[in-house]
C-alpha cells in the first residue's frame, strides 16, 4: 500500500451475504491487510477460537471496558448480545497495516462518528455494503449455514431489511451473487479506493 496510505476497510451487511469469507479471502490474498478482531459477550461455537475469531468476553468484562472507554464502537445485536471493536484493534495497528473487518450497520454509524473525532482515522475509512439479491434469498441462505430456529431467523431477516435500507450510504455496494464473483467485485471495488486515495492529499476524501 506504499501508493496510498493505510485504511480501514468495512464489509457490511445482512448475516449470511458471505463478509467473513470476504475478510477471509482478502487477507490471505491482499498483501497489507489484517482482520479486526472484534469482542462479543456471544459464547463460542465450537470451531472458534478466542483471540482468533473473536474476543469472547463476559458481561462483567465487557462492562468494564465499555466503562474505561476502551470501545470505539459497540451495540447490542439481536437484543442478545453486545459486540464492539476496541479502540486498540484498530489505532494500535493502522499505522503499519491496511485492517479489514466485518460489523453490523450500527456499528459503521458508531465508527463514522467516532472518526470525526479522530484525526488518526481520518480519510482512512472505506465503507462496503454487501446487499442480498432480495430477502428470500438471503433466507435461503442463512437456513443452508445449520439449524435456526423460525424465531431467530425471523429476527435476522427483520434486521436485513432494516440493513439494506441503508446501503446507499456506502462508499460501494456489492451485489451478492458466488462467492467468487463477490470477491472479484471487492478487488475491484479496492482498486478504485486505491486510486482515490493515491490522488487525494494526505488520503482526505
Amino acid at each position: 500500500m506504499a501508493d496510498c496510505p493505510t485504511v480501514l476497510l468495512i464489509l457490511a451487511g445482512p448475516a449470511g451475504v458471505g463478509k467473513s469469507t470476504l475478510c477471509e479471502r482478502l487477507v490471505r490474498e491482499v498483501p497489507g491487510f489484517e482482520r479486526v478482531i472484534t469482542a462479543t459477550t456471544r459464547p463460542a461455537r465450537p470451531n472458534e477460537v478466542d483471540g482468533r475469531d473473536y474476543h469472547f468476553l463476559s458481561d462483567e468484562q465487557f462492562d468494564a471496558k465499555r466503562e474505561a472507554g476502551e470501545f470505539l464502537e459497540w451495540a447490542w445485536v439481536h437484543k442478545r448480545y453486545r459486540y464492539g471493536t476496541l479502540k486498540s484493534a484498530v489505532l494500535g495497528r493502522l499505522p503499519h497495516t491496511g485492517l479489514v473487518m466485518n460489523i453490523d450497520v450500527q456499528g459503521v454509524r458508531s465508527i463514522r462518528s467516532a472518526v470525526e473525532k479522530m484525526p488518526d482515522l481520518t480519510g482512512r475509512l472505506i465503507t462496503m455494503f454487501v446487499a442480498p439479491d432480495s430477502i428470500d434469498v438471503l433466507r435461503e441462505r442463512l437456513e443452508g449455514r445449520g439449524p435456526v430456529t423460525a424465531e431467530e431467523l425471523g429476527r435476522r431477516l427483520q434486521s436485513a431489511e432494516f440493513e439494506m435500507a441503508e446501503r446507499s450510504s456506502y462508499d460501494y455496494v456489492i451485489h451478492s451473487s458466488t462467492k467468487e464473483q463477490d470477491f472479484r467485485a471487492l478487488l475491484a471495488f479496492w482498486e478504485q479506493a486505491k486510486a482515490k486515495l493515491a490522488a487525494t492529499p494526505a488520503g482526505r476524501t
